[in-house]
């Protein structure tokens, strides 16, 4: 089986799952459960498919993953830690923030995944998820004082 087809059929696959998962009543406690499971496989199905698309390992940004683990040390070596100060103004700016800004940021800035591959997830477009992006960035900013990237990190 070519890649290309192998491609197609993951797609359908997660289509026809994704349409099976909506038809369940959440309500049931069995289907819920069905709905916990298929969540996981539409998961698992997403990030295989991710891989054969990009050819690397998903989340991985610019081939990041090819990068020896002392320069990994020493970029992390030279991250600047939050104040508890900042840390405390960030969790007061994730209060205020809707869930679809704060589920938007962090799965572009902390996980990787282009706006559209965020709008393919949520079932939004390319631009309405940048927005979800540029306002959670600008809240961030706001909270914390800092015009510059904020980082995370996470552990």
């Amino acid at each position: 089986m070519s890649s290309a087809a192998l491609i197609a059929e993951y797609t359908s696959g997660i289509k026809a799952l994704s349409r099976y998962k909506k038809s369940l009543d959440r309500n049931n406690p069995v289907e819920a459960e069905e709905a916990r499971t298929i969540s996981g496989m539409l998961s698992d199905m997403r990030y295989a498919l991710d891989w054969m698309r990009r050819g690397r390992r998903p989340g991985s940004r610019k081939g990041a993953e090819r990068h020896d683990i002392y320069r990994r040390r020493e970029l992390l070596a030279n991250t600047e830690p939050l104040t508890d100060e900042e840390r405390q103004k960030l969790l007061d700016c994730m209060a205020v923030m809707t869930e679809r800004e704060l589920t938007c940021w962090l799965l572009h800035m902390a996980q990787g995944f282009t706006y559209a591959e965020i709008g393919a997830r949520l079932e939004l477009s390319r631009r309405t998820v940048q927005q979800y992006v540029e306002r959670a960035r600008k809240k961030f900013e706001d909270a914390l004082g800092r015009t510059d990237d904020v980082q995370i990190t996470c552990g």
